[in-house]
């Protein structure tokens, strides 16, 4: 294996890291100010720490041509994606929620062969398969007893359209991403979304950041620098070396980790269910990305 798709199976690992251990800080932050003066906050710290990086790097010229992709990226993928997120989880069941939301990776392999003409590889779809089948087992026993009025049509047309905006974010800002660094186009995008996750906040910010104790500053912190910042960093700089396809294979790692985070964090249960589950995923991962390699060695 060559050391630039090392680095971008490393940088896509950490990110899924950053991104499920931030579960955990979302769900207590957002009990704490509601999901979307949560999301206010922290993308006004992101605007804040993007404008200083787009000037110290003198990157923040973006020519004509390239703006209505990162318009699209920006308002469909990164302001979709995190608003259709946090609508649809305050209507659905946590566990029924995120099996919706495992349709990006499948929706990204799509797209990529569709728009960018990415071969599906049958180990890719193998790795779908399996982690599908690891969502399912990880989350089974939340699927079986939820009521059936707890589970809103609303909630999870949102979740889909959350997804559909990932997908399209990943696939939008590929060429983007052979044309500028992975900081710029992480930037330019947040800032893009920052005007509707800003004016969503129910409460003036001021009094909100006021509120805020040495805890949730700790939260806003690790979500911004870490999930924010840091995530999207890797994720954009893993899906500029590896397929659109590939790469979105690692997002089922998201609920594995979250889960894990979740034991480690606030004591929550670690079944038989979780581990079947997360070995399932991980399958499904490993196979999308090693399954050449691992089958051409036999």
């Amino acid at each position: 294996m060559d050391s630039t798709k090392t680095r971008a199976i490393s940088a896509l690992l950490l990110a899924m890291v950053f991104w499920g251990c931030s579960a955990v800080f979302m769900r207590t932050l957002a009990l704490s100010l509601s999901p979307e003066n949560s999301l206010a906050m922290r993308y006004l710290f992101l605007t804040l720490i993007n404008v200083t990086g787009l000037a110290w790097l003198g990157t923040w010229r973006i020519p004509k041509a390239d703006w209505p992709r990162f318009l699209v990226a920006g308002l469909v993928g990164m302001a979709g994606y995190n608003w259709f997120v946090n609508a649809g989880f305050e209507l659905v069941p946590a566990g029924i929620g995120t099996l919706v939301t495992m349709l990006a990776p499948l929706m990204i392999a799509m797209l990529a062969a569709t728009l960018l003409g990415e071969k599906l590889t049958r180990y890719v779809l193998l790795g779908v398969l399996l982690a599908i089948a690891g969502s399912l087992v990880l989350f089974w026993p939340e699927i079986t007893t939820a009521a059936p009025s707890a589970v809103s049509l609303r909630g999870v047309f949102y979740l889909i359209l959350c997804c559909v905006g990932w997908a399209i974010y990943t696939i939008v800002t590929q060429p983007l991403l052979s044309r500028h660094d992975s900081f710029t186009v992480t930037a330019v995008t947040m800032l893009i979304a920052a005007p509707v996750m800003i004016g969503a906040a129910s409460e003036p910010l001021p009094e909100l950041a006021a509120r805020l104790d040495a805890r949730q500053w700790l939260e806003v912190a690790y979500l911004v620098l870490a999930a924010g910042i840091g995530g999207t960093l890797l994720w954009n700089y893993g899906t500029k070396h590896l397929s659109s396809s590939a790469a979105g294979t690692f997002l089922y790692l998201i609920p594995v980790i979250a889960v894990a985070a979740g034991a480690l964090v606030l004591d929550e249960a670690v079944t038989l269910h979780v581990i079947g589950g997360g070995l399932l995923m991980l399958a499904g991962v490993a196979a999308a990305q090693f399954g050449p390699s691992l089958f051409a060695r036999r």
